[in-house]
């Protein structure tokens, strides 16, 4: 019972880490084109972005930034929800289980379900074109619309499986201490 909280807690842990990552290097992708672009460092590089156009150029290495990021999205929410789902199992299991432990668990696999199936989509195709769009258009608008929806549906998946790590921590220290007590007064 114990080792089976233990390895729910190291796969949350996993699966905070592994969040908090990813949105660390989907955020840098875009923000190492501009890094790269104002440096000087690279002469060649500079040629022939110079000869390409700094806009011409910043749009086109945006456009491989995004790329990637639509790479890391598709292919670490699939990971969730293979995370999620063993999650839950490992809870289901747990003799100690809660109900509470089992809907937030729920939950943050619909999150990123909703995310997979609705939201990384559209917003994929969405953001293929958005370089080209006005503020003033209605896709674009949708666009942020929808990212800043995806960020904060992400945010709250991650304070679940903080507080049900939280939670589970504590009720495990709590267990602990309790049959220790009860261990103490049997022999006392």
């Amino acid at each position: 019972m114990i080792r089976n909280r233990s390895l729910i807690l190291l796969l949350l842990g996993a699966w905070l880490g592994a969040s908090i990552l990813v949105d660390i290097a989907v955020t840098q992708n875009f923000q190492t084109v501009d890094r790269f672009l104002a440096s000087p460092e690279n002469p060649a590089a500079s040629d022939r972005l110079n000869a390409m156009g700094q806009d011409r150029a910043r749009l086109f290495l945006r456009r491989n930034a995004a790329e990637e990021n639509n790479w890391i999205f598709t292919n670490w929410e699939r990971a969730e929800l293979g995370i999620g789902a063993l999650l839950i199992l490992m809870l289901a299991v747990d003799e100690r289980r809660r109900r509470l432990a089992l809907a937030a668990a729920a939950l943050a696999l619909a999150i990123v379900a909703a995310e997979r199936l609705f939201l990384t989509p559209r917003i994929t195709t969405l953001g293929r074109v958005i370089d080209g769009l006005t503020p003033a258009d209605p896709r674009y608008r949708t666009f942020w619309m929808l990212h800043g929806f995806y960020s904060g549906l992400d945010i709250l998946k991650m304070l679940l499986i903080f507080g049900l790590g939280a939670r589970l921590a504590s009720a495990r220290g709590t267990a602990a201490a309790a049959s220790q007590e009860a261990l103490v007064h049997s022999h006392g």
